[in-house]
């Protein structure tokens, strides 16, 4: 009888007049999005045709009434960037599937990157923001919120080594010295490939082969040369980053951090200078960096530190305390592999010219929402605005569920001990960078050849020379 009684009332429902659907919010639409709310694919029928639970439901939306509006805009999944690339292997977990990431894999709210043993990533964002996975590094991309004048991204890194770089305005000091990250080299964006320098040699000039290429040093140019033409294309926009880990949270604009999180283990960060960085910036600005906030862990510790640019800081085991550390050697060599990455930046420029338009229209919210899918969550300098009160939602929910998780994975790890039963503690190693390394100190710098006036031999003319020759 109830479920009769539900199907009459359903057919006897009048349609919803224009000014009924815009006191409910139903104008709002995103791109792509359908009219009907029901997810037929994860629907139960018994629950559906239920009277009391449509009762109950009713009820809840007429106290609410904005409930559509609210219901869209939580199962809107928003993107966040593209895989720039990956050496190794890359997972992304999306729900509960998962697969294997390649040059321009989409990066959604939501998605978790894991990189296995001996393999590495780099990541882009739509704001600009780069960031490099090192092997057994995993993160989860958050969100994404687009406001009228910043753009905030939280992301959690559960456990590695995790490089992120956010995208400057400023241009960079054109130098000749080879790329260290050499293991992404070539790249699969082939267009952000250097073009490397062909030398003539001439037999009786010898001399010729001693000059030093301009490769480098033409990328570098060519870098700055895309931030150039690209920032007159932007609108200058901040990107506040909200970057969590188990044993503390960093937060703040603009933020070039690099996080060593080792689950079980004490954990490391350091924000990097903009003279580290590479920027061709005055003496006297050399030495500062962007300002990063720290915050510990505990129910009621609400406290928060800044960061000192281009100083490596130790945080305890349980999230508690934070101190500076002075015994950086394996650091360091982890930072010399990021230390000139042109051709890193150049994919960036390019992949930032062709996906992070829609960011120029970001004050206005209905195009935002009708052609690019995104909410507008208003100014981060609005103490009232949606953006201002999750930055201090996420502050404290983020402090007090870390906090537990801290103890709950604690506990465990004590009986595990007491039944002599293996932790699986994590220890920054060699393990994090040492086939990037090797890479790097086997990379061959040679001169190509393009003329020389030597005799023209057969493996180089013919066709079948060149197949034994490769064969052998």
């Amino acid at each position: 009888m109830k479920t009769l009684i539900l199907l009459v009332t359903l057919m006897t429902i009048a349609p919803i007049s224009l000014s009924q659907e815009r006191k409910f919010g139903t104008t709002t639409r995103y791109r792509k999005s359908t009219n009907s709310l029901i997810q037929w694919d994860k629907l139960d029928p018994v629950d559906y045709l239920d009277y009391d639970l449509w009762l109950n439901d009713t009820k809840l939306k007429d106290r609410w009434p904005n409930w559509e509006k609210t219901v869209r805009e939580k199962r809107q999944k928003e993107s966040l960037g593209k895989v720039l690339d990956c050496v190794g292997e890359c997972r992304m977990f999306r729900g509960v599937g998962n697969y294997r990431t390649q040059f321009r894999s989409a990066v959604m709210e939501g998605d978790e990157l894991i990189t296995s043993s001996d393999s590495y990533a780099w990541v882009f964002l739509l704001d600009g923001t780069m960031v490099r996975l090192s092997p057994s590094s995993s993160i989860t991309f958050r969100e994404i919120n687009i406001g009228v004048d910043e753009t905030f991204i939280h992301v959690r890194i559960n456990s590695g080594n995790i490089l992120w770089l956010s995208r400057m305005n400023e241009k960079f000091k054109e130098v000749n010295e080879r790329e260290t990250d050499s293991i992404f080299l070539p790249m699969s964006y082939y267009e952000a490939m250097p073009i490397t320098d062909k030398v003539k040699v001439v037999e009786g000039d010898l001399f010729s082969l001693l000059e030093k290429k301009k490769t480098v040093l033409k990328q570098y140019q060519r870098l700055n040369k895309l931030i150039e033409e690209n920032n007159k294309k932007f609108k200058k926009r901040d990107t506040y980053a909200f970057l969590v880990s188990p044993n503390g949270t960093v937060a703040g604009r603009n933020l070039n951090i690099e996080f060593i999180s080792l689950i079980g283990n004490l954990s490391y960060v350091k924000s990097r200078t903009y003279s580290q960085l590479g920027l061709d910036l005055g003496v006297e600005d050399s030495d500062k960096s962007s300002e990063a906030s720290f915050y510990l862990r505990g129910f009621e510790n609400k406290e928060s530190i800044t960061l000192t640019p281009g100083q490596w800081y130790r945080i305890g085991k349980k999230g508690r305390e934070i101190n500076l550390y002075q015994d950086t050697q394996l650091q360091q060599i982890g930072e010399l592999l990021t230390k000139r990455i042109p051709s890193i930046l150049v994919g960036r420029e390019l992949l930032f010219e062709k996906y992070s338009t829609f960011m120029n229209e970001a004050q206005d919210a209905d195009v935002l929402a009708y052609d690019h899918s995104y909410r507008q969550w208003g100014k981060m300098s609005d103490p009232k605005s949606d953006m201002s009160l999750r930055l201090s939602y996420l502050l404290e929910y983020t402090r007090r569920i870390e906090t537990t998780n801290l103890l709950s994975s604690g506990r465990l790890r004590d009986k595990l001990i007491a039944r002599g039963e293996p932790t699986d503690d994590m220890e920054y190693s060699l393990k994090f960078f040492n086939k990037a390394l090797v890479n790097y100190m086997r990379a061959n710098d040679d001169p190509t050849l393009e003329e020389s006036d030597r005799e023209v031999l057969n493996s180089v003319t013919k066709k079948y020379w060149k197949i034994i020759n490769d064969i052998k």
